[in-house]
């Protein structure tokens, strides 16, 4: 389901909470899925998080 999601999300969308393992992180920007990799990239304050698909539990919109 994940993937699907991330397939449609615009760059620049910006995400209230993404949970990955476990761990929350609150208000990023979603900005590309490489569906090849299954990769997803975030902005964060602290620069670019490359994230595996299969390490998202949940992802909130803003």
């Amino acid at each position: 389901m994940i993937p699907e999601v991330l397939r449609i999300l615009d760059p620049g969308t910006p995400i209230a909470r993404l949970v990955l393992s476990g761990v929350q992180i609150n208000d990023v920007v979603f900005s590309s899925f490489d569906e090849a990799k299954a990769l997803a990239y975030f902005a964060t304050s602290e620069g670019i998080l490359a994230v595996d698909v299969e390490e998202i539990q949940a992802l909130q919109a803003a």
